[in-house]
């Protein structure tokens, strides 16, 4: 049977904030002057006007899969059409590994793509519609995520409801990558839709 939540990966517990400037030094060395990117900020806030932690807990690598109505279960990917729900491979149970899923002291959640660096975001569409998308990570309330159910069982997994901090709406699998995936209200019956697990190989 997969193991779930498994003690954290190697890399170093602590706050963003010391990382984030020794990068930002080496930057500024190597580019004799050039301008450097804020990224850590304390005026990132949450809704209620409190500034948000940065210390990381813990860090996993996974896969972020929802138990998807009357079918196999799906994975979040990036693709170059954008974010989509993919079905998993025949004997690919565990997911593709492809998000470091960091627990903050306060217990949100930051999901960083491992292949781009972007964090995973509820952004407002074009037609004013609450969609994910990928950008670059500020830790701010817009890429910061809340279960907000407890948790389900099933075939020896762990699902859960992941609710985005800035909109209060959840992710929620399905959707086309044309549009943009979209976030749609947590519902108390907690639809298959809705229930998301992490999963790795290791």
């Amino acid at each position: 049977m997969p193991r779930q939540h498994v003690a954290s990966s190697g890399r170093t517990r602590g706050s963003w904030a010391p990382r984030l400037a020794g990068i930002g030094a080496a930057l500024l060395i190597a580019g004799g002057g050039a301008v450097t990117y804020v990224i850590v900020s304390p005026a990132h806030a949450s809704r209620g006007g409190a500034q948000l932690p940065t210390k990381v807990v813990s860090a996993q690598t996974v896969g972020i899969v929802a138990q998807a109505a009357g079918g196999a279960p799906r994975q979040l990917t990036d693709s170059p059409t954008g974010l989509r729900w993919v079905a998993l491979p025949p004997g690919g149970g565990q997911g593709n590994p492809q998000w470091s899923a960091d627990t903050m002291v306060g217990g949100t959640f930051v999901f960083i793509y491992a292949a781009t660096g972007q964090c995973l975001a509820a952004v407002t569409h074009r037609r004013h519609q609450v969609v994910l998308g990928l950008r670059r990570c500020d830790l701010g309330p817009g890429q910061r995520w809340q279960r907000v159910s407890y948790a389900v069982q099933s075939q020896g997994h762990q699902y859960g409801q992941y609710r985005a901090l800035a909109s209060g709406r959840c992710l929620t699998a399905g959707g086309g990558e044309a549009s943009g995936i979209p976030l749609t209200p947590c519902s108390s019956s907690r639809p298959s839709a809705q229930l998301i697990s992490f999963r790795w190989t290791a």
